[in-house]
Formats: C-alpha cells, sequence, structure tokens
C-alpha cells in the first residue's frame, strides 16, 4: 500500500510539521528548512514498496535537508539513497564532494553520512532506497561516488531513469501483485549507475544487460492500450536494436507479437467481465486496447477463452443477476458474501 503526503489539505500551520514527518519517514531524522511563510508550502509525494526497495514521487518546495553529524541512532539501517531530478535544480554535498542535478540527472547519497541537499524553487524528484547490505557493494566504492552529478546522456543513467520513472508514477498500473518482480531489477540497475560514477561503464552493462527482461516486460505492460508499441519503438526506448530485442524475449520463451496480444486480450476479458464496464460496447473495448477491427477481436478472443466477447460478458451478468446477498432484520448485522 502506498504511503501519501499531500498538504493542500492540511491547515497552514500543520504543514511545516507534516513535511519533516514525511521527509524523516524516509531519510531519519535530518534538519528540514522550509519557506517562512506556511501558507506558501507545498509538498505532495508517494511512497511505495518494491520488495526491500522504497520508491518516492515527491514534489516540493523545501529549501535544504542537512544531515550535520552521523547517526546516533543504532536502530538506523543504512540505505543507499538514488536521487532521480525530474524538475528544478538540486545542489548535494557529501563526502567533500558537491554535485548539481538538473531534469534527467541522477546522484547518489548515503543516508547515515553527513549531507546536504539545498532545493532552489519548487523541487520535483523520483528517490529510491535500497539498503546498503541489499546493494552489496563495498563501503570504499560507495564513498567514491556520493554527490557526483551523473547525467542522462550516459545511457546506463538514462534507462536506469526511465525505469524509476515510470515504476513511480506508474504503480497503479503495475499492480501489487507484480510489484515484487521489480526489486531485483531497481538494485541491478543502482549498481550499474554505481560502476558508472566510478568511470567502469564496461562493469556497468551486466546489470544493465540482465534487467533488460524485465524492463521491458514492464513497458509493454504500461503502454499496451498504445496502438503504436511496435519492436521498432521498443528497442529505441531501451536502446538497443531490434534484433537484439528479439533474441533478449527469445530465450525467454516470448514473441513479442503473440505476447502483447495476449496481454491485450486479458485486459479485455477482464473489463467485459466488470459490471464497472457494463455500459461500454464490445467495440468500445477492444479499441481502448488496440484492437482495430472489432470481427478480428471476435476472433481471436473466441479463439483464446472459447467463447465471444459478447458470451462472456453475458455469462457474468447472468451470473451477477443470480445473486441475491440474504435479506437482514432491523437492527441485524449484513451476513457475509460467501466466497
Amino acid at each position: 500500500m502506498a504511503d501519501r503526503l499531500d498538504v493542500a489539505s492540511l491547515a497552514p500551520g500543520d504543514r511545516a510539521d507534516a513535511i519533516r514527518e514525511f521527509s524523516w519517514s524516509i531519510n531519519g531524522r535530518i534538519e528540514v528548512d522550509l519557506p517562512p511563510n506556511p501558507n506558501r508550502l507545498r509538498a505532495h509525494a508517494t511512497t511505495n514498496a518494491v520488495g526491500s526497495v522504497k520508491v518516492s514521487e515527491i514534489g516540493w518546495n523545501v529549501a535544504r535537508l542537512r544531515r550535520a553529524t552521523a547517526p546516533v541512532d543504532e536502530d538506523m539501517v543504512p540505505h543507499v539513497l538514488v536521487h532521480l531530478q525530474e524538475a528544478g535544480v538540486s545542489r548535494l554535498h557529501q563526502g567533500g564532494r558537491q554535485g548539481v542535478t538538473r531534469a534527467g540527472d541522477l546522484a547518489v547519497l548515503e543516508n547515515t553520512k553527513p549531507y546536504e541537499v539545498f532545493f532552489h524553487g519548487t523541487m520535483r524528484s523520483v528517490l529510491v532506497r535500497v539498503p546498503t547490505h541489499v546493494l552489496g557493494l563495498r563501503p570504499s566504492l560507495l564513498d567514491q561516488v556520493t554527490a557526483v552529478r551523473l547525467g542522462s546522456e550516459r545511457p546506463v543513467v538514462g534507462a536506469t531513469a526511465a525505469f524509476f520513472t515510470r515504476l513511480a508514477r506508474d504503480q497503479a498500473a503495475v499492480g501489487e501483485a507484480e510489484t515484487d518482480l521489480f526489486a531485483e531489477p531497481c538494485v541491478d540497475l543502482i549498481r550499474a549507475v554505481v560502476t558508472v560514477a566510478l568511470g567502469r561503464d564496461d562493469l556497468a552493462r551486466a546489470p544493465l544487460n540482465s534487467t533488460l527482461l524485465q524492463r521491458v516486460q514492464e513497458y509493454v505492460r504500461l503502454h499496451l492500450a498504445e496502438p503504436d508499441l511496435t519492436a521498432t519503438r521498443i528497442a529505441a526506448e531501451h536502446q538497443i536494436s531490434v534484433r537484439q530485442l528479439y533474441v533478449t524475449l527469445s530465450r525467454a520463451g516470448i514473441t513479442l507479437g503473440e505476447w502483447i496480444r495476449t496481454q491485450r486480450l486479458e485486459e479485455c476479458r477482464r473489463e467485459l467481465a466488470s459490471s464497472v464496464h457494463q455500459f461500454m460496447t464490445v467495440e468500445a473495448i477492444a479499441h481502448r486496447w488496440a484492437f482495430a477491427s472489432a470481427p478480428h477481436f471476435s476472433r481471436v478472443f473466441k479463439a483464446a477463452y472459447g467463447v465471444s466477447p459478447s458470451e462472456l460478458r453475458l455469462q457474468h451478468a447472468a451470473a451477477r443477476a443470480d445473486f441475491h446477498p440474504p435479506q437482514c432484520l432491523p437492527g441485524q448485522a449484513t451476513p457475509a458474501r460467501p466466497a
């Protein structure tokens, strides 16, 4: 379940405390400098768990975050923080280094060591947090890369930024059942980012290649409804050739066109069975999931499920009509619906 913050619904006098509490939930108890006028405080954020990784999408006008000394709380778990700038400008300090990030840039921080982040104007970012022990990198390596600007002109950084942006923004589309599938790619991509920061692009290729299948699958699921979801587009999005795309999918036993069609059919089946979409025509649902021809949709749907779209819809409508909840006498609780 997502943790959310939106101070617009709070009284001005309560906004500063809400922002500090949210920041502390991410970074531990640190200094949070805010605009002096509470009426001008702005902050909205959503945090989702992806296995052991936490992904936060944040927009606020906080002025500065600062950890002056190493934390004295022995229970604090060391984390690596990957800061992806989406809008605004941030200036980060840690370990004697300084990095300035703009839209598309990444930077890495360690949460248990002193650091400082200045935000210039209203800022929007994605923050990815992974426990240091899960990342499995030597402290001596991390000590060399914190607060270093990593620009999206590097393919590894660009691919990582695109993955984290989509993951933060489209958690609802991914669904809770699939969320844990993306934990390992998140960790591998962060490892790749660190090796790039060390100037070892060659070491970054292995984790980047190892997450390619998961990144392609996630991209396809999030863009299923778009008619131009072609191999050329998918390959370009992931900065690979079409041939490499097909080879990667083939190794997993996936034929791209068939897999996309199966995913789209399943979305159509779900909506045809749902009362929420009962007033949409079969043709409208087909078009919604990028089937250009209603007759073609009906043929492939029946081949996949053994019934036509209209027949499946009627079956589920009849099942809903046949269900009669038990009646209650006044004052009695409503009986539980049978499983």
